[in-house]
């Protein structure tokens, strides 16, 4: 085994170490655009650590959010444990949704490259992002309104209270609708109450599907739905991803969420992109494995570098700065 090899076999022993169980029937779900070091070294590192796996390759899906076939479905639901390490998410889909509802334990590793497995954000500590997470999802708990801003005009704001949030950094989350984490990972999300959402989203660094951006493309947002769409070619590509999905994917915000990963970097894919410390994403679409009552075949999510954000009159990151200590209470 190469050196190369190696580590991509260790780091992707990582996520299972923190949630499976000796003997678990894990199912790995990659498809053809997927680097094949990738399911490799997933393959190898569930086998070092005596669990069951079976590989299920796919042909990619069209865009993220859209469901597997039927026999990667059904592969899916009779796992303990789902890794799933497309190159278009499967998280937000039907499938993923109906695996996480039977109590599948998931791992969210969309976008994943050799690159991404060997550095960067799958080399932080752990431990130290679930102690933020905490705090975080504490102020979330106690919440009524978020509201993020940001130089590039974002100013939007959406209703918390009593909504599902999700303090993730590697450990599967469970609750009445998910049991997921993702990997590389670090980031605190909540679903805002449907139709609350208003203002304006401004996406200035990273579009699923899109890459990273050329142009910023800004969502007016009405009562929970995006009602115009301005920017340049980038825009008008989203804009007829939308026309090409139900009449739900123009649904938002699906979720808010601040990354806090300290060793995540910008790359261009959102599995890094979203995770890094004191960035925030918006996403549209499918919030239905999220906690709300939106499905959806697409689940777009967008990232703002360098935001502000409140949750009700708190401050909690300014300008991509996290002010949340860990050891507040």
């Amino acid at each position: 085994m190469s050196m190369e090899t190696a580590e991509l076999v260790r780091n992707a022993s990582k996520p299972l170490q923190l949630n499976a169980e000796p003997g678990d029937k894990v199912t790995i779900v990659s498809d053809t655009e997927t680097d094949e070091a990738v399911w490799t070294a997933l393959y190898a590192a569930a086998h070092q650590q005596d669990l069951d796996p079976t590989l299920v390759l796919i042909p990619t899906r069209k865009s993220h959010g859209n469901d597997p076939t039927e026999a990667a479905t059904q592969a899916m639901l009779a796992a303990d444990l789902c890794v799933m390490a497309t190159s278009t998410a499967l998280t937000h889909s039907a499938a993923g949704a109906a695996a996480q509802r039977a109590g599948v334990k998931c791992i969210a590793m969309d976008e994943m490259t050799p690159d991404i497995l060997t550095s960067g954000a799958a080399e932080a500590d752990y431990d130290a992002i679930q102690r933020i997470a905490g705090e975080l999802a504490r102020i979330y708990d106690e919440g009524s309104e978020m509201r993020i801003t940001s130089d590039h005009g974002t100013d939007v704001v959406g209703d918390i209270e009593d909504v599902t949030y999700w303090p993730i950094a590697g450990k599967i989350v469970e609750n009445a609708t998910q049991n997921i984490c993702a990997f590389p990972d670090g980031e605190v999300g909540i679903a805002p109450e449907e139709g609350t959402t208003q203002g304006t989203v401004v996406w200035d660094t990273t579009v699923h599907g899109h890459g990273l951006l050329e142009e910023p493309i800004e969502l007016t947002v009405e009562d929970g739905w995006v009602t115009d769409i301005d920017g340049g070619r980038e825009a008008e590509k989203y804009r007829e991803t939308l026309e090409g999905g139900d009449e739900n994917a123009r649904y938002c915000a699906a979720e808010f969420s601040i990354g806090i990963n300290p060793m995540a970097e910008i790359t261009g894919r959102m599995r890094t992109d979203k995770k890094v410390e004191g960035a925030v994403h918006i996403a549209t679409g499918d919030n239905y494995d999220l906690g709300g009552e939106i499905e959806s075949d697409l689940h777009i999510d967008g990232t703002i570098r360098y935001p502000d954000v409140w949750v009700d009159d708190r401050k909690v990151v300014d300008h991509g700065e996290i002010l949340v200590k860990p050891d507040e209470r």
